[in-house]
């Protein structure tokens, strides 16, 4: 078994838990970066987001609290999406992608 530098096993961590994937998984991806495409609706992003974070709150405040950053954003994102998500307007009729909104920058 091989010893990783610090940085690389951070690296492994972040994307195993931005990704909610293993960290087997992390390091094959980060050996292999291949394209990620969401071809989801923005309600639809911000609902997939909010279930990802939930899901990895641990993971990811262990991630800020080793890098010495606010762990209490997390929490705070998490309430902000779940806002969003309760206030999102039924169909508005506004569409998004015909306004530049829908595509990646």
């Amino acid at each position: 078994m091989i010893r990783l530098p610090a940085d690389v096993v951070r690296a492994l961590r972040r994307r195993a838990a931005t990704a909610d994937i293993t960290l087997a998984e992390a390091a094959r991806q980060l050996m292999q970066p291949t394209d990620v495409e969401h071809p989801l609706g923005l309600l639809e992003h911000v609902a997939w987001l909010h279930t990802r974070l939930v899901r990895r709150r641990d993971d990811l405040m262990s991630v800020f609290e080793e890098g010495d950053a606010d762990s209490k954003a997390i929490g705070a994102t998490i309430d902000t999406l779940a806002t969003l998500l309760n206030e999102w307007p039924e169909d508005s009729g506004y569409d998004f992608a015909a306004h530049g909104m829908g595509q990646p920058q």
